[in-house]
């Protein structure tokens, strides 16, 4: 190997180890991000829970707990808060394993698409059922080998539970991905 394409690879090497780890210190912060909002939520869930009771007589206004909620998911938050339209209000425990879903969610309609099947997913992850949250993202990724957004949500989730192995592959598959979209949008240009 000539001194020159061993440079070349060197450099790539430190480029990558550079973009792996800034990426973990995104993660943590994103991580950080999310129990912050999850803790957020569970505080506007116990005041609308409480404002309900009857026979409470500060009843706080309830658009305005309701504002504050729509506020948190509207302010950038993290992938792992997005809003799903629901009835009835979440439980608080966001990161403790959870039964199966409610015989009333079960009847509900069969996911159609893949953007119903990724919602699925992530409330899956939400409620702290990561197994079948990967089983919804890796069988998105076999229909869509292309979805980024689903290979980063299934790698940070495999982090997430210290199963780095079988990560690493997803990250090749992340920056070969995103190396494609930044030619096209070169070339684009």
């Amino acid at each position: 190997m000539s001194a020159e394409k061993y440079a070349l690879l060197e450099a790539r090497i430190r480029q990558t180890a550079s973009l792996v780890a800034r990426l973990r210190e995104e993660k943590q912060l994103v991580v950080r991000e999310n129990e912050q909002l999850c803790e957020r939520i569970a505080e506007l869930e116990e005041e609308l829970q409480h404002a309900r009771r009857p026979g409470v007589e500060s009843t706080p206004n309830l658009d305005h707990l309701l504002e504050q909620l729509d506020t948190l998911h509207q302010a950038g938050s993290p992938p792992a808060v997005e809003a799903v339209e629901t009835h009835e209000p979440e439980p608080a425990t966001y990161d403790m394993p959870t039964e199966e879903p409610q015989a009333e969610e079960s009847q509900a309609e069969e996911p159609q698409t893949e953007e119903d099947y990724f919602h699925l997913g992530t409330t899956y992850e939400r409620r702290g059922q990561f197994e079948s949250a990967i089983q919804i993202y890796q069988q998105l990724l076999e229909a869509d080998n292309n979805n980024l957004e689903v290979a980063q949500r299934l790698a940070f989730l495999l982090e997430k539970l210290n199963r780095d192995e079988e990560a690493a592959p997803l990250w090749d598959r992340i920056w070969t991905m995103r190396a494609g979209r930044s030619n096209r949008q070169r070339w684009s240009r």
